[in-house]
């Protein structure tokens, strides 16, 4: 089994097979297929990234992106002949065979006329489980002009009749005939944008603060200050530097300082709209001796078990979501940058530190608790409803 498992492409997926106590062939092809399924979706809903100085969307605080689902009550319908009587069939792209349940071939009004054959093909549904069907169907299909014999699957879950590729291969469609998907309703369009427009201030330019949390950073026993001394920065970079960080002193992200025990130097790193980044170099000085915090990031596999049934989608980016947590007296006194213009202290969390992601993800799992289908992953948050409704007001309670 070691030797099937080190072909995988995807290194992730290999260290969880190998982590399985006893694994069988039908075991690992489940849990790859499910996590290849996962890690293919979780694209779709992350979107494009945005980076900024830590990383992070310099959108306004939440940006709001289109919900990304469309109505699963309108699907593409398609009006075939088999074996003679007219069928109504849903178009679906996504499989790659044609399919018809058991019930509807034991007890459709209008049997199919052929007998049930054998078959040896294995299915395999989104979610990853197998499906066998009990048979397949040799029929006379037509539509548009066209007849051809044609394989039809007959799988014992209760399944809507699937119109697949392997059919689209070998007709010639008429999309114009072809009804449409159909986007959100123009109704919860304006729902959604009265409910934005209640809650404007959050989307306004800035950086918020989450309440009454603050972060808290924690050292081994014996660690003792480290002081590094500014390093030098080319003088095309100066202006730049300067400005960056008078910007982070109007956010009240940093402040000026005149002494500290503490100090990580900076490294400017040019974007690539020719702005300058500010990194800071912890490797120096606080990661080594910190106490790391344990709290688990959420596996993609457990965000799409929580909203599993959902329906309608947002997602929203935190604007610099690190520095929307401020720390306490003791942990800012150790996030004191050096700088050719000085020390500068940190009030909120910094991208860098060790600690950080168990520390944002702790809180932010916090506030977003009683809040259901919804998910966050760092920076980006997740909501999802089994209806508009649902959707509406979960996001909401967000808001």
């Amino acid at each position: 089994m070691a030797a099937h498992i080190g072909v995988l492409r995807h290194e992730h997926i290999q260290k969880r097979l190998l982590s399985e106590g006893t694994l069988t062939l039908e075991r690992a092809v489940e849990i790859s297929v499910a996590m290849e399924t996962a890690s293919r979706d979780a694209a779709e809903v992350r979107g494009m990234t945005h980076a900024s100085d830590d990383g992070y969307s310099e959108e306004p605080i939440l940006h709001h992106s289109d919900l990304g689902t469309v109505k699963h009550s309108s699907p593409i319908y398609v009006h075939p002949r088999i074996e003679g009587d007219n069928f109504s069939m849903e178009l679906d792209t996504g499989t790659s065979v044609s399919i018809i349940s058991e019930m509807d071939y034991r007890n459709s009004t209008e049997p199919i006329g052929v007998n049930l054959e054998k078959s040896g093909d294995i299915l395999r549904a989104y979610s990853g489980h197998q499906i066998k069907p009990i048979g397949k169907l040799h029929v006379t299909f037509q539509l548009n002009g066209q007849d051809e014999k044609l394989d039809l699957l007959v799988v014992p879950t209760d399944s809507p009749r699937l119109f697949g590729r392997d059919w689209l291969a070998k007709l010639c469609m008429n999309w114009q005939e072809v009804t449409s998907l159909k986007a959100l309703s123009t109704n919860s369009s304006k729902r959604l944008e009265s409910l934005v427009e209640k809650h404007k201030v959050i989307f306004q330019p800035g950086i918020g603060k989450l309440k009454n949390i603050q972060g808290s950073l924690t050292l081994e026993n014996d660690a003792k200050p480290r002081f590094q001394k500014a390093r030098t920065v080319p003088y095309a970079f100066r202006s730049k530097i300067e400005d960056r960080l008078q910007n982070l002193q109007q956010e009240d992200i940093i402040k000026p300082v005149k002494h500290s025990k503490w100090a990580t130097p900076i490294v400017p790193a040019v974007k690539k709209n020719r702005q300058i980044r500010i990194c800071r170099d912890y490797r120096m000085t606080l990661n080594p001796v910190m106490c790391v915090d344990k709290y688990p990031l959420p596996r993609i596999e457990d965000i799409f078990a929580s909203l599993v049934g959902g329906q309608k989608f947002s997602k929203i980016d935190l604007t610099q979501a690190y520095h929307q947590m401020e720390m306490d007296e003791q942990s800012k006194n150790m996030l004191v940058i050096n700088t050719h213009k000085g020390l500068f202290r940190y009030n909120r969390l910094v991208f860098g530190v060790s600690s950080a992601p168990s520390q944002w993800q702790r809180a932010i799992d916090q506030v977003l608790q009683n809040v259901p289908f919804t998910q966050c992953m760092l920076d980006d948050i997740i909501v999802s409803g089994c209806s508009n409704d649902e959707h509406l007001s979960n996001l909401k309670m967000v808001f």
